[in-house]
């Protein structure tokens, strides 16, 4: 199928399902928290709006840039000290892989994604 058709069948889908309701409610629904959480709700809800436009344009993108994000905050959240967070983000196969130079490579863009996701957790958790 190509790729027009494609987005063409999602969104036709998005709009039988009620998706856009839901998500606008979704939305609301957590500024209003993040108002009563002392949150800043604008900074949320602009938040709530690049996670639902990268989950219509780019959804593979979005799907594991959430994986990875989730992966952070389960990190960030738990109890146990982890010393080393980019080594357990890490996909050790594709690793083994790569030339040195390459892993270094790979490391070094690991490490920059994770501090987004630190800085993006961090600005919606003040």
């Amino acid at each position: 199928m190509s790729t027009f058709k494609e987005y063409a069948k999602r969104a036709k889908e998005r709009m039988k399902s009620g998706f856009w309701e839901q998500a606008h409610d979704n939305i609301k629904t957590e500024q209003q928290v993040a108002a009563t959480m002392g949150l800043d709700a604008h900074k949320v809800g602009e938040e709530g709006r690049r996670m639902l436009e990268r989950r219509i344009y780019d959804y593979d993108g979005f799907c594991e840039e959430r994986e990875f994000y989730d992966k952070v905050v389960q990190i960030l959240e738990s109890d146990e000290l982890v010393s080393n967070p980019i080594m357990r983000l890490a996909d050790k196969e594709y690793m083994a892989a790569l030339s040195p130079s390459e892993r270094q490579s790979y490391i070094s863009k690991l490490a920059a994604k994770y501090r987004a996701a630190v800085e993006k957790y961090r600005s919606l958790h003040k």
